[in-house]
């Protein structure tokens, strides 16, 4: 069994290796990376107004400490995903801590930025009003594969110490 400690050291180390490479891309390909001041911003617009989605983030007038808040949300959606790689594993038995079934889960797992978070963050299903969408969405779906191949290869370090 998991520990609350070690899904969370998963959790922290696996996105932690998705921001390395999210950093590692925008040097070698000036991709940018995500704007976690504009997540916080998003994330604390929806809370105040109960509404997800048709913010116009930009004409909204900053918070405090959006960038903090944005950069926690981030490692907190983080726990949910290890979360549900780990009940797949150990209660469905679909995955296993493998590098082939955390890039299955981690191909998966783009979905959500794709089809919920770009279209809350104002940018439509799969940015497509962004400047340049395939390349938004590629980027999504190489920091996700990086992701789900971290956790799981994490996960399966975690067993040593089990």
């Amino acid at each position: 069994m998991l520990t609350i400690t070690m899904i969370i050291t998963v959790s922290i180390l696996s996105v932690a290796a998705m921001d390395v490479w999210q950093r590692l891309v925008h040097r070698l390909g000036g991709l940018p990376p995500t704007n976690w001041m504009m997540v916080g911003r998003w994330l604390l617009t929806s809370v105040n107004t109960h509404k997800i989605f048709g913010h116009q983030l930009q004409k909204i007038t900053p918070y405090p400490n959006e960038t903090m808040i944005g950069w926690v949300f981030h490692y907190l959606i983080g726990i949910v995903y290890v979360i549900a790689y780990t009940i797949l594993w150990k209660n469905v038995g679909l995955l296993t801590p493998t590098f082939l079934d955390g890039l299955i889960f981690g191909v998966v797992s783009v979905v959500v930025p794709w089809f919920f978070f770009m279209p809350a963050m104002g940018a439509v299903v799969m940015g497509g009003k962004t400047q340049r969408p395939v390349v938004g969405c590629l980027s999504a779906l190489g920091v996700h594969s990086v992701f789900g191949v971290a956790i799981a290869l994490l996960l399966q370090l975690s067993q040593q110490y089990n």
